[in-house]
């Protein structure tokens, strides 16, 4: 902007007259311990809460939806320092990198989301991406499962969060949640539903285009892992088809209401 109209919104805004390179404020920030900003987070979610401004992002049940994932915010085989996490390549070669979970509490038919404080994932977190993830969404639950109590939260999340540990831990914080589930990577669970006649509810919806046709399977009591102890969750499957037969979609669920294991 400043190329084009002589001045930028940096000047005329906040009185910037010599912006920094992007490896100034690098310089500037890198000392700055990312904890400094996470009370912004739940200031800005208690302004939401008391506006009333949540009340659209409620889904059934009253809940809020808090999507869990993680991402990479630095990748480099050059640059490195004693916080990287390291991979090493088919090639032999290092790759260092950085990564985070990212809570973010999204609703269907909203086009915002409300991020939430994020949690860091570290080298003592594990080399593998599922135990590192689950070992940084575990500190995550700790550190914020009392404000989420109180919020009435369903935690999201893809496959790699699918596992014993974390999901006693998503009920030990009195917390829902809802996982994909693999056939691929949770055969005892799909063992169990071999050979039985599974309930099924089936609908059809028109787009505008096209009809489509879903189909819903679902099981409750079923075991989420081989062993006396295992965690026993509601499991739900949606196929969606066109006209012609095509299938669009296939999504398993395991399905845990905190409700429904507590009565």
């Amino acid at each position: 902007m400043e190329g084009s109209k002589g001045k930028s919104n940096a000047q005329s805004l906040f009185g910037i007259h010599r912006i920094p390179t992007d490896n100034h404020i690098r310089d500037l920030l890198d000392p700055v311990s990312p904890e400094h900003l996470f009370p912004v987070f739940e200031e800005i979610l208690q302004v939401l809460s008391v506006q009333g401004q949540l009340y659209d992002f409620r889904s059934l049940g009253d809940s809020l939806l808090v999507a869990l994932d993680g991402t990479e915010y630095f990748s480099s085989h050059k640059i490195h320092c004693p916080q990287c996490s390291t991979r090493t390549l088919k090639s032999g070669e290092t790759h260092y990198f950085h990564s985070v979970v990212t809570p973010v509490i999204v609703c269907p038919g909203q086009t915002r989301v409300i991020p939430l404080v994020p949690e860091f994932i570290v080298p003592q977190d594990g080399h593998d991406k599922q135990e590192r993830e689950n070992a940084a969404a575990k500190r995550w639950l700790s550190r914020q499962g009392q404000r989420l109590r109180a919020l009435n939260v369903t935690v999201l999340g893809d496959d790699l969060y699918c596992h014993q540990p974390l999901c006693q831990q998503f009920l030990m914080q009195q917390l829902n949640f809802i996982v994909v589930c693999r056939r691929e990577s949770h055969t005892t669970l799909y063992e169990h539903l071999e050979g039985i006649e599974l309930p099924t509810i089936t609908t059809k919806k028109w787009t505008g285009k096209v009809e489509k046709t879903y189909t819903y399977r679902y099981l409750n009591g079923v075991p989420l892992k081989d062993s006396d102890d295992a965690l026993l969750v509601n499991w739900c499957e949606l196929t969606v088809t066109t006209a012609d037969g095509k299938v669009t979609i296939t999504t398993p669920l395991p399905r845990v209401i905190l409700s429904a294991m507590t009565t």
